[in-house]
């Protein structure tokens, strides 16, 4: 026999009315309303869950200079060095001696205070598929943004850079033991253009409320001793420290040591010592 619901909602006198439970308006209803609510529930909450990745050693922003001194070879080599390091199975080596044995990581590029910046999305790295995946982003970061020479260039904002990258860590939900901005450049500060731009004074009094150490890379291809510049006026933190890159081709090198001290202090120690940069504060 058919039977029409609508009707016996409507019409409850009826014999299937009487002896039935109402498939709208009945307990029935109620449960699969109150199921439906927990699965909803369930799935907010699994959400949210997924949402907030789990915890890591270190968060730490890698901020490269595109200023006007930097041509695009030369930030590609910059990139290439950041890329090469993360390959290499002694980087892997230093994250895995971590509590949590994984990282966050990010790439930003910067340049003149008042243009734009670049950065890339935030990756969880713990073993070697997830610095691959790093790695393959940052070395095509290039290649990807075309007009990155166009819009780069420009004077040397570095204030404005570690404001950003400082925004980054403050913004990523990811719990970390530590909080670093890796700042590469190959020249001090210029006087910004635009009204309003933060100025390394500023930015590193920023970088000490949020706990968020500065760590730097001196490029000296063009000015010499400018590690000098980067200990007095970019670091921050009490561990902080700087290291010496000879020029954009020695980059490389400088970079998986500066990786390696900042992913596991212990590590560094192993090195041999005619590797060291002497450039630590």
């Amino acid at each position: 026999m058919r039977v029409d619901f609508g009707m016996i909602a409507a019409n409850p006198s009826s014999k299937a009315g009487r002896n039935s439970r109402p498939f709208v308006f009945g307990r029935p209803a109620a449960f699969i309303s109150i199921t439906i609510f927990l699965f909803v529930l369930l799935q907010i909450t699994t959400t949210r869950a997924n949402e907030h990745p789990p915890p890591v050693d270190v968060e730490i922003v890698l901020a490269v200079d595109a200023s006007g001194s930097v041509n695009r070879d030369e930030l590609q080599l910059q990139l290439n060095g950041i890329a090469m390091a993360f390959r290499d199975p002694e980087i892997l080596g230093a994250i895995s001696l971590g509590t949590y044995q994984t990282i966050a990581v990010a790439l930003l590029i910067w340049s003149d205070a008042g243009y734009p910046k670049y950065p890339t999305k935030w990756f969880l790295v713990s073993s070697a598929l997830d610095a691959e995946k790093f790695a393959a982003r940052v070395e095509s970061f290039n290649d990807r943004h075309g007009a990155l020479t166009a819009i780069g260039g420009g004077g040397t904002g570095l204030g404005s850079g570690l404001t950003f990258a400082i925004n980054m860590l403050a913004r990523n939900n990811i719990e970390g033991l530590r909080k670093v901005v890796d700042v590469s450049g190959d020249g001090p500060e210029t006087r910004p253009w635009n009204k309003g731009a933060i100025t390394l004074p500023a930015a590193r009094v920023l970088a000490a409320i949020n706990s968020v150490t500065v760590n730097g890379l001196a490029i000296e291809t063009d000015i010499a001793n400018l590690t000098y510049y980067y200990r007095k006026n970019v670091l921050v933190g009490p561990a902080s420290f700087v290291l010496t890159a000879r020029n954009f081709e020695d980059f490389a090198r400088a970079m998986k040591l500066k990786l390696l001290r900042e992913f596991s202090p212990a590590a560094i120690g192993s090195l041999d010592r005619s590797n060291r940069i002497l450039a630590v504060r």
